[in-house]
């Protein structure tokens, strides 16, 4: 298939950011685009609004729906490029730049083909002088772009977007079966005259062990640190599984229970159950909804340890309501793993359609 330059597809056109003085730029309704809001492949709507006198008052300038945007500065660029649609009429801050085509391209498929080349456009984000990641103009210039007739991009674009429309359904189905699991805690859990424990008399706490990352072996264990599984490693620390928290760090205070056979680092706090009346399905929600967070402290790097947050209150439901609980938790995650089956093989369905259209093949 033919190819062009991208540099010949399209005008590159960076954003700005009106006059933070002028409070009357800021009360408008049009959404002014920066990285923060580049997070789903199409846009309707920022966190940010302006006013229409800005683009008459300021060289800012108002973007068609369907243009195409991409991030090209900012700590993101570290690890993601994001490249989104906008499809409304809008405005975009200086870390992105918009693509204002200059010959006939549907800009479905200009986003297609531009997320088909991430891995070797990431490799290309540089460090300006201060530390903040940058994407140069002349990287994007350069890239080579398929340039089929328009009526060809259509129909493969129209294929992708309905590849993509199908990953975004199993997505939105995981995010309601996760949300259907904390409405079951709280309409069993939430209004009750269950008997109140502070934690300390509930649960003992012990900090996992140390293992940095040049001493894991690989291996079929699970290493789990403040935010869930880091690493695998040939030892285990743990025949059953253990409900741990955050201890220290950006995941202080968050809550985890650990697969059988699991490593728990430092990082993490184990919980020994005090009281037989408990079961890790119960705490695991509990804790999460007490927001453990919250106790950690504030000087220096953030931690928790067993005694700030033993005056924590526990609410201890009957046995067998806990019980009716994991069953029904159990349930929705038999479910949840039938989803990100198919959501796997979606991706990489994807992924495949993406590789064909980039060369010519689909």
């Amino acid at each position: 298939m033919k190819t062009v330059a991208l540099g010949e597809l399209v005008d590159f056109y960076s954003g700005g950011t009106p006059p933070k003085s002028n409070a009357k730029f800021w009360q408008g309704n049009v959404p002014w685009f920066s990285a923060k809001d580049m997070k789903k492949p199409r846009l309707t709507d920022s966190a940010d609004h302006i006013a229409e006198e800005v683009f008459s008052s300021t060289p800012l300038r108002k973007l068609p729906p369907g243009t195409v945007a991409i991030v090209v500065r900012g700590m993101i660029l570290a690890h993601t490029v994001p490249i989104s649609i906008l499809d409304v009429a809008a405005a975009i801050n200086q870390d992105l730049k918009a693509l204002l085509p200059k010959r006939a391209v549907d800009t479905s498929f200009l986003a297609a083909m531009l997320r088909a080349q991430h891995g070797m456009i990431l490799s290309q984000v540089g460090t300006a002088a201060h530390g903040t990641k940058k994407l140069e103009s002349r990287v994007l210039e350069n890239l080579r772009i398929p340039f089929p007739p328009l009526a060809e991009q259509r129909r493969i674009a129209a294929i992708l977007d309905h590849a993509e429309s199908l990953r975004t359904i199993r997505r939105q189905v995981l995010l309601q079966l996760e949300m259907l699991e904390q409405s079951i805690f709280h309409d069993m859990f939430g209004v009750s005259d269950f008997e109140i424990v502070r934690l300390k008399d509930a649960v003992k706490w012990s900090s996992g062990k140390f293992l940095p990352a040049k001493n894991q072996v690989r291996g079929p264990h699970p290493v789990y640190g403040g935010n869930g599984i880091n690493g695998y490693h040939a030892e285990f620390m743990f025949h059953e599984p253990k409900l741990i928290v955050g201890r220290v760090g950006a995941y202080c205070g968050a809550v985890h229970v650990t697969e059988p056979f699991s490593w728990v680092t430092d990082n993490a706090l184990v919980a020994t159950l005090l009281r037989d009346d408990l079961t890790l399905e119960y705490l695991l929600p509990a804790l999460t909804t007490a927001n453990l967070n919250r106790y950690a402290g504030v000087s220096g790097q953030p931690s928790i340890s067993g005694g700030k947050i033993g005056d924590v209150q526990l609410a201890v439901p009957p046995v067998a309501l806990q019980e009716e609980f994991a069953d029904r938790i159990s349930a929705i995650k038999r479910q949840s793993m039938l989803v990100e089956t198919a959501l796997t093989a979606d991706d990489e369905l994807f992924a495949s359609l993406q590789t064909r259209a980039l060369c010519g093949e689909l």
